[in-house]
């Protein structure tokens, strides 16, 4: 295991996922021993830039802030667990330059199942205002990235095999420990990693990994 803190950044459009999946990582990687913060990525808006609204560079403040509260948490030596859209390219390339272990993971879900599983009628709502001009995914645009050391499809996978799935990239990159390596508070629950990756995809994030020089 490393003994620096970590990031893991949870990004996609709204309703796919990320708050939910954070909470639950936070959780697991605390029931294995590893120290981890959670920021959901309103509430760090609400507290860190309450003054910014949701113009490109506003967005992209918003995150840069968010990502410096991260950084004070790795710092500490605990992991940072960040559920927040961070939807342009530009940023989330700086965020990767600033943080020193940055773990990015997309929550990749097709447009009609957020709008679907959106029980806040926030996808509605803002249809109805101003034609989704500020919200995005709609108006505002979402850069889906290209190459994310994890990519869960939220729209099929339960937040379970998610989860597994980057519970399996962190034990690759040595950034935490497998189940049974050291002790853990309670059994394992179903959502740990065994079996997440096939063979042939365990192979090909070993060679990723050591291109990234975790390994």
């Amino acid at each position: 295991m490393s003994p620096d803190g970590f990031t893991v950044w949870l990004t996609g459009p709204p309703c796919a996922g990320k708050t939910t999946l954070g909470r639950m990582l936070a959780a697991e990687l605390a029931r294995r021993g590893v120290a981890a913060v959670h920021l959901e990525g309103g509430q760090a808006r609400a507290n860190l830039g309450p003054e910014l609204g949701f113009s490109k560079q506003d967005r992209h403040t918003a995150n840069m802030r968010t990502a410096w509260a991260a950084g004070l948490v790795n710092q500490a030596g605990a992991a940072c667990v960040v559920s927040a859209i961070a939807p342009l390219a530009d940023t989330r390339r700086e965020l990767r330059a600033c943080l020193g272990q940055y773990v990015e993971v997309f929550l990749d879900c097709p447009l009609e199942q957020l709008v679907n599983r959106d029980q806040r009628g926030l996808y509605q709502q803002a249809l109805g205002k101003d034609g989704g001009k500020e919200f995005t995914g709609l108006g505002s645009p979402y850069e889906p990235p290209d190459d994310p050391e994890v990519r869960c499809l939220s729209g099929q996978e339960t937040p379970e095999e998610s989860l597994g799935k980057i519970l399996a990239y962190l034990e690759l990159a040595r950034l935490i420990p497998p189940v049974g390596e050291q002790a853990v508070k309670e059994p394992a629950p179903q959502q740990q990693s065994d079996g997440a990756y096939s063979p042939e995809e365990e192979a090909e994030l070993t060679a990723r990994l050591k291109d990234l020089g975790y390994l």
